[in-house]
C-alpha cells in the first residue's frame, strides 16, 4: 500500500468517527445544549483540513459551509430551530455519501449544490462567503485563556496541518480552546511549518502534558500558565517528545518536580491495526488453541516429565495470548448505540410522535463480530418501538401518560453474558390481536391458540411471516423481521426474552456471549459419535433412567422439579443405531423461555473449542452451528440448540 492510499484509509476512518460524533452533537444542540456548537465547529474544521490536504474539494467546501453556519450560531446571529437542524443533518448525510464515494471510487465527485444552497439560505448571505468573518470570531484574546501551549511538530511529519488539527481536537477534550497562532485556516496552507501556539482554558497542566505525550510526531511542546490580573504564573513545563534523541523519555521539569527522584509520566502509545489483521491473528490463535489441545493429549499419553512441563508452560502462554487477542477484539456497544439518537429523532419527527431515547451502559464491551451481527436486529427493534410501540401524543395524553414516549436502551455484563435491553413505555402487545393474526396467517390452529398462555402468544411475534400490520409501513418496511432478530441472536449462542403489558409498554431482553470465536462447551457422546454443545445454551445436566421418562400422548417428558419438560433423544434425531447406556445423561437447555431435555449417552469432557463455520450445502443443515477439532484430531459437530429442537 502506497503512502497516499494509507492516508486515504485513515481519512475515511477518522471522518466516519467524526460524522458519528456530529450526529450526536446535533441532537444535543436541538435539545438546547449550546456547548455542542464549539464541538461541531471543530469537528467540521478538522475534516475540512484533512480534506483540503487530500484534495477532496467538495468535502472541504461542505465542511467550510458547516463552519460558517456554526460560527453564526456561536455569534448569536442564528437561532437553532428543528428545521435548521434538519438541514444541518442533511449536510452530514451528504458528507457520509461523499466519504463512501471516496472509499469506492477514490474521489468525491458528487453534486452538493442543493445542500450548499440550503446552508446558504440559513446564512442569508451571498454564496461566495469569505472566511474573514469567522477568523474575526476566532481572534485570540489572551485575557480569555489561562494556559499557553507552544508546539513544534517533528521535522519529518508528512501531514503537518492535519496533525496540528488532530492535536487541537485532542486538547479540546480537557478544556476550552480560545484560539491558535497561526489561526486554523493558516494551518491549512502550504506555508505552515509545524510550529503553532494554542491558547486555552483548562484546570490542570498535568492533563495537558498527559494528552500531548501520547501523540506522535511532536518534536517539542511547552506548557505555561498565562500571567494576567486574575492569575499568577505558577509553573512552566518544557517537554521533549520521545523522538528527540537528546532526551531519553518524556521527562518533565517544573519547579515542583525538582527533587532527587522526579516522577516520570507513564506513556501509552497507540497504533492503528486493520480489522483484517485482527481477524487473521484471531484465526492463528484459534489454530494454536487446537494444537494446544493435541499437545495436552499427547503429554497425558506419555509419562515424560520434561514434555509435561514444557506443555504446561506453553498452555499458560497460549491462554494469556488468547486473552490478550480477545481483549483486542472487544469494542464498546457505544459504536452501535451512537446511531440510535439520530435515527429515533428522525423517525419520531416523520411520524409526528414525541420520543425520548435514554441510553445506558455505553462502555459495555462485546466482541467486534458479535457487535456487527447484532447491529441490524437492534435497529429493527428500536424502529419498531418508535413505529408500533410509542403512541401518538394525543393518545398518550388521553391515557394519562406524558406526551413524550420513552425508549430505554441499556447494556450491562451479567456473569458470563452481555445483556442488551430495549424497553418502551408505549401501548404494549395486544395478545388477542396477535392470536387472531397468527390464526389468519395459518401459523397456528384455533385449537393450539386456545391452549397457549399469554407468554406463548406474545412469543408468536418472533415467528417467520408474522405481522399485525395490514401493510408494511415506510418506517418498519419489510426485510428484517422479528424472526430474523431471534434467529440472529440464537446463532450467536444467545437468547431473546420478551416482557409486555398492554397499555404499559414492552421490554425485549437479549442475552449474548461476549465472544463467539472461542467458546466453552460440553462434549457429549451419542453412540460412538461425539458432539459439542455451547455452555451458554446449557442450564444443567442430570442423570436419566428409563423409568424417569414419561410417555404422554406419544411424546416423551421428564419430570424436573415438579414440571414436565419435553424430551429430545439425540440418538433418534441423528438416527444413530446401537445399544443405549443404562444411565443416560439429560442436558437441560432453554429456548424462548422454555426448557427442553436433550438425552445423550454420556458427557465426556468440558473444554474451550474453536468454532469452524460450515460452508455450502453443509451450512443449510439445521441443528448444527459449525465444527471444531479436538486435541486428538477428531472433527466434532457443534450443536445449534435453537434449530435442533424445532422452530
Amino acid at each position: 500500500m502506497d503512502e497516499m492510499e494509507q492516508f486515504k484509509e485513515e481519512f475515511i476512518q477518522e471522518t466516519r468517527e467524526y460524522i458519528d460524533a456530529m450526529n450526536q452533537q446535533f441532537i444535543d444542540l436541538e435539545k438546547g445544549d449550546l456547548q455542542a456548537v464549539n464541538e461541531i465547529f471543530r469537528l467540521a474544521h478538522t475534516i475540512k483540513g484533512m480534506a483540503g490536504f487530500m484534495g477532496y474539494k467538495r468535502v472541504e467546501e461542505l465542511c467550510h459551509k458547516l463552519e460558517n453556519v456554526m460560527g453564526a450560531v456561536r455569534d448569536g446571529k442564528i437561532q437553532i430551530t428543528s428545521d435548521i437542524v434538519d438541514v444541518l443533518l442533511s449536510a452530514i448525510d451528504l458528507l457520509e455519501v461523499l466519504v463512501d464515494k471516496i472509499e469506492e471510487e477514490g474521489n468525491d465527485h458528487q453534486d452538493i449544490s442543493q445542500v450548499i444552497t440550503e446552508l446558504q439560505r440559513i446564512l442569508k448571505e451571498d454564496v461566495k462567503i469569505e472566511t474573514g468573518g469567522r477568523q474575526k470570531t476566532e481572534r485570540i484574546h489572551e485575557d480569555e485563556a489561562n494556559i499557553r501551549i507552544n508546539i513544534t511538530l517533528a521535522e519529518d511529519c508528512v501531514m503537518k496541518s492535519v496533525r496540528a488539527l488532530l492535536i487541537i481536537e485532542s486538547l479540546k477534550e480537557i478544556g476550552e480552546i480560545v484560539g491558535t497562532v497561526p489561526d486554523e485556516d493558516m494551518m491549512d496552507s502550504e506555508r505552515f511549518d509545524g510550529r503553532f501556539t494554542v491558547l486555552m482554558k483548562a484546570d490542570r497542566l498535568h492533563d495537558i502534558n498527559e494528552v500531548l505525550s501520547k501523540i506522535g510526531e511532536i518534536e517539542k511542546f511547552e506548557v505555561e500558565e498565562i500571567v494576567s490580573q486574575n492569575s499568577k504564573l505558577e509553573s512552566k513545563e518544557q517537554v521533549d517528545a520521545p523522538n528527540r534523541k537528546e532526551k531519553s523519555d518524556s521527562s518533565v521539569q517544573t519547579k515542583a518536580d525538582i527533587a532527587p527522584h522526579p516522577k516520570k509520566e507513564k506513556k501509552i502509545e497507540f497504533i492503528r491495526v486493520s480489522i483484517s489483521q485482527l481477524d487473521t491473528i484471531m484465526n492463528l490463535v484459534g489454530e494454536l488453541v487446537i494444537n494446544k489441545g493435541r499437545l495436552l493429549q499427547i503429554s497425558s499419553d506419555y509419562d515424560i516429565p520434561e514434555l509435561k512441563e514444557a506443555v504446561s508452560i506453553m498452555d499458560k502462554i497460549i491462554s494469556n495470548l488468547q486473552d490478550e487477542v480477545m481483549e483486542m477484539r472487544m469494542e464498546k456497544v457505544e459504536r452501535v448505540f451512537s446511531k440510535f439518537p439520530r435515527m429515533v429523532r428522525d423517525l419520531a419527527k416523520k411520524l409526528g410522535k414525541k420520543v425520548e431515547l435514554i441510553m445506558e451502559g455505553l462502555d459495555t464491551e462485546l466482541d467486534r463480530t458479535v457487535l456487527d451481527q447484532i447491529n441490524d436486529p437492534l435497529i429493527h427493534i428500536v424502529r419498531n418501538c418508535v413505529d408500533h410501540g410509542i403512541e401518538y401524543p394525543d393518545e398518550r395524553k388521553a391515557s394519562g401518560k406524558s406526551e413524550v414516549g420513552k425508549i430505554r436502551l441499556s447494556a450491562w455484563r451479567d456473569k458470563n453474558y452481555i445483556i442488551i435491553e430495549i424497553e418502551d413505555d408505549g401501548k404494549g402487545l395486544d395478545t388477542e390481536k396477535i392470536k387472531k393474526k397468527a390464526i389468519e396467517k395459518g401459523l397456528i390452529s384455533p385449537d393450539e391458540a386456545e391452549r397457549m398462555n399469554e407468554d406463548d402468544i406474545k412469543m408468536l411475534i418472533f415467528m417467520p411471516g408474522f405481522s399485525t400490520k395490514e401493510k408494511a409501513s415506510e418506517i418498519s418496511g419489510r426485510g428484517v423481521g422479528m424472526d430474523v432478530v431471534k434467529t440472529t441472536v440464537e446463532k450467536l449462542g444467545g437468547s431473546v426474552k420478551l416482557f409486555s403489558e398492554k397499555g404499559k409498554g414492552t421490554k425485549i431482553r437479549i442475552q449474548l456471549p461476549p465472544t463467539v470465536a472461542i467458546i466453552k462447551s460440553l462434549l457429549i457422546r451419542v453412540g460412538n459419535e461425539t458432539y459439542a454443545i455451547p455452555i451458554s445454551n446449557v442450564v444443567e445436566a442430570i442423570y436419566v433412567t428409563s423409568d424417569s421418562v414419561k410417555n404422554i400422548h406419544g411424546s416423551e417428558f421428564l419430570l424436573v422439579r415438579g414440571k414436565l419438560v419435553p424430551v429430545f433423544r439425540l440418538r433418534d434425531l441423528f438416527k444413530i443405531n446401537g445399544s443405549k447406556s443404562e444411565k443416560e445423561v439429560g442436558i437441560i437447555v432453554e429456548k424462548e423461555n422454555e426448557k427442553y431435555v436433550l438425552i445423550a449417552d454420556a458427557i465426556t469432557d468440558q473444554q474451550e473449542i474453536v468454532i469452524k463455520p460450515l460452508y455450502g450445502h453443509l451450512a443449510k443443515i439445521k441443528g448444527f452451528n459449525g465444527v471444531t477439532i479436538l486435541g486428538d484430531g477428531k472433527v466434532v459437530p457443534i450443536l445449534d440448540v435453537s434449530t435442533l429442537i424445532g422452530g
